[in-house]
């Protein structure tokens, strides 16, 4: 694969993760302003509901794959020392991994 395919596929992921999240965020907030809900057993039940908890779940996806590009494209491009380049990439993953688990966790606990 050419190293212009990449970049391409980098950038399509980076604004579909954006626009994804964008419209997430307006969505949630419009919900939280006209009908919130009136307290964390309301919110827990909303959230579980299976279209709401599917949204939440793809948003996690999202934000995890936007870090992702994001912060891997400004190492590749400042970080000039092969060794330091794969140990902060290794340590993004790492703790982009973790916060997947921990989001799934939340997510699967509350359905």
């Amino acid at each position: 694969m050419s190293r212009r395919a990449s970049g391409l596929r980098a950038w399509a992921v980076q604004r579909l993760s954006a626009l994804y999240l964008a419209l997430f965020v307006l969505l949630l907030t419009g919900k939280l302003l006209l009908a919130p809900p009136a307290d964390a057993a309301a919110w827990r039940a909303w959230v579980a509901r299976p279209a709401v908890n599917t949204a939440f779940g793809l948003a996690l996806a999202a934000l995890l794959l936007h870090a992702w590009v994001g912060v891997r494209d400004v190492i590749l491009d400042y970080v000039h020392s092969p060794a330091l380049r794969l140990a902060l990439l290794a340590l993004v993953l790492l703790a982009l991994a973790a916060f997947a688990w921990w989001g799934l966790r939340i997510l699967v606990g509350l359905t």
